[in-house]
């Protein structure tokens, strides 16, 4: 098991330090290559804008992994893009709430600060593919003429372990950090692609931020209350594919609101209707599955929950415009 502590600002720094702690060797300043016995891949690092450090990680431990980041009166946030496919059970700690998810596809963008302590353990042998951007309070009002206690990210930022999966990783997503990872090290044009890539992704979330935070505004006439038991209706929607999902009715319940209150408010949120919701991640989860190689249609049908492969292949044909086996396809090219 290695157990590793941040308090980095520094990602340069931070680098350095995880290759002492794993008796690594840092082969440039800005590249930390993982390998045996450790495990395998890369950690780069950039550095853009004022004050501003980007951390893109595409590795796998072999040992279990825990991080730690203390409490700390000295502000700063991080925006991850995390791209982690979970198999054994990962624990993720915001201040004193605890999150524990098994077999599934972690894939959210979201937002945490050293307000509360910040902990993840990552089993051994999970691949961990995620983009970190870490600012401070000057950033955040310089750049995005944000307050650092403005309601909206204070009442974000106090959900905790709840916000994990208000911001899933769309196909849009997707395209921006892939771009990331494609940069070559000599491109001339490297830090103005890097800069537009992640202003567009902080950019995207902040904006989405906004948009689902208005209830917590008032917009809606929804209470913080009303809003955690809507946010655990999502989370438990799209939890396990394999099985079908409660009912509308169980789902009432669970919410303590009315069906009508509830189709209403759920659709204020996410902006679909709970079954539309559903069958937009659902597909999105197969995409997923798909572009990792690992799954065929037949198998890729049955783990969403799908006994017909056919009205898989029309379904995901309907919204992505193309067949499944096409993207099997293309990672076989």
């Amino acid at each position: 098991m290695v157990v590793f502590n941040i308090d980095h600002t520094n990602y340069k720094k931070l680098i350095s330090d995880l290759a002492s702690v794993l008796g690594l060797t840092v082969q440039q300043e800005d590249l930390l290559i993982i390998s045996d016995p450790v495990g395998s891949g890369m950690i780069k690092v950039f550095s853009l804008f004022d004050e501003l450090e980007v951390l893109l990680i595409d590795a796998v431990f072999y040992e279990r992994l825990i991080t730690i980041r203390e409490k700390s009166d000295n502000r700063y946030y991080i925006l991850h893009f995390d791209n982690i496919a979970i198999t054994d059970a990962t624990k993720f700690t915001v201040g004193e709430e605890q999150l524990q998810k098994t077999n599934t596809h972690h894939s959210v963008a979201r937002l945490t600060s050293n307000i509360f302590l910040n902990k993840e353990e990552i089993p051994a042998n999970t691949r961990i593919r995620s983009v970190k951007i870490l600012f401070n309070k000057k950033w955040l009002k310089k750049y995005l003429h944000l307050d650092s206690d403005a309601d909206v990210l204070q009442k974000y930022l106090s959900l905790k372990t709840e916000s994990f999966d208000i911001e899933k990783l769309d196909d849009e997503y997707q395209k921006l950090l892939d771009d990331l990872w494609r940069i070559e090290k000599d491109d001339p044009m490297k830090n103005i692609f890097l800069q537009n890539r992640v202003s567009l992704l902080v950019e995207r979330f902040f904006s989405r931020l906004y948009s689902k935070m208005d209830l917590l505004e008032g917009k809606f006439n929804l209470t913080e209350d009303e809003v955690r038991r809507l946010v655990k209706v999502q989370q438990l929607l799209v939890s396990n594919f394999s099985e079908q999902p409660p009912t509308i009715d169980e789902f009432s319940k669970l919410a303590s609101m009315s069906v009508t209150k509830l189709k209403k408010n759920f659709k204020d949120i996410y902006g679909d209707s709970i079954y539309a919701y559903y069958q937009k991640i659902r597909l999105q989860k197969a995409r997923e599955l798909l572009a990792t190689g690992k799954y065929n249609v037949k198998e890729t049908a049955e783990a969403i929950g799908y006994a017909n492969p056919s009205n898989f292949i029309n379904a995901f044909k309907k919204q992505y415009k193309e067949l499944p086996g096409d993207i099997v396809a293309k990672d076989a090219v």
